[in-house]
């Protein structure tokens, strides 16, 4: 009965078109998925180094390994006080400069006091302070926590990576499932081209 349905298809080549077609996209797929290239990794990262930007204590650590982490939801805490006094102090010495100097010398006393401000600022590292290009576009970090490099009461310097996080990117689970439905797309197209050929 299945065998007089597909006589009557004309061109019985394209059930077998129609598998060599899907079997060439899930084996593209498959690199894409599984075997990534070095330019891919660099659009489309699996982890993500989270880094401070200044040195310091770390004071706590808000979250743990497997963690899904977005916003200005802290990742790390350095103890500040030191970053805090220095705030206090450029802001004396600029209030001073202000009543004494002219407004155009006070760039470099300016400067200064945005630049503690935003030490201190620094001191709380959270998903927002990383920018990403994923499928999506430009975006702000979030995804898993994969590790925690830092441990609570130890220094860290600034630039010191400190946590990996593997970020929330469809790419990677587009092409798994592309290519398993693809795989399947191209066994129906063979099983049809047999039938039909008969």
């Amino acid at each position: 009965m299945a065998k007089g349905r597909f006589t009557k298809i004309r061109g019985t080549k394209d059930f077998l078109v129609l598998a060599v077609a899907c079997g060439f996209i899930c084996l593209w797929s498959i690199r894409d998925a599984w075997y990534p290239t070095d330019k891919i990794l660099k659009k489309h990262p699996q982890s993500f180094e989270v880094t401070v930007a200044v040195s310091g204590v770390v004071q706590t650590i808000p979250v743990r390994v497997g963690d899904e982490v977005r916003g200005g939801a802290p990742l790390i805490i350095l103890g500040s006080q030191h970053y805090e006094e220095a705030v206090v102090s450029v802001e004396k010495t600029y209030k001073i400069a202000a009543e004494t100097k002219r407004a155009g010398e006070l760039e470099e006393d300016l400067a200064a006091l945005l630049k503690a401000k935003d030490d201190l600022r620094a001191t709380t590292v959270a998903c927002e302070d990383f920018i990403l290009e994923t499928s999506h576009g430009t975006e702000s970090l979030h995804g898993k926590v994969l590790e925690i490099l830092a441990e609570p009461a130890t220094h860290v310097d600034a630039g010191e990576t400190v946590m990996l996080i593997q970020p929330a990117d469809t790419f990677y689970i587009f092409n798994k499932t592309l290519a398993v439905l693809t795989f399947l797309v191209m066994g129906f197209g063979l099983i049809f081209h047999r039938i039909a050929s008969k």
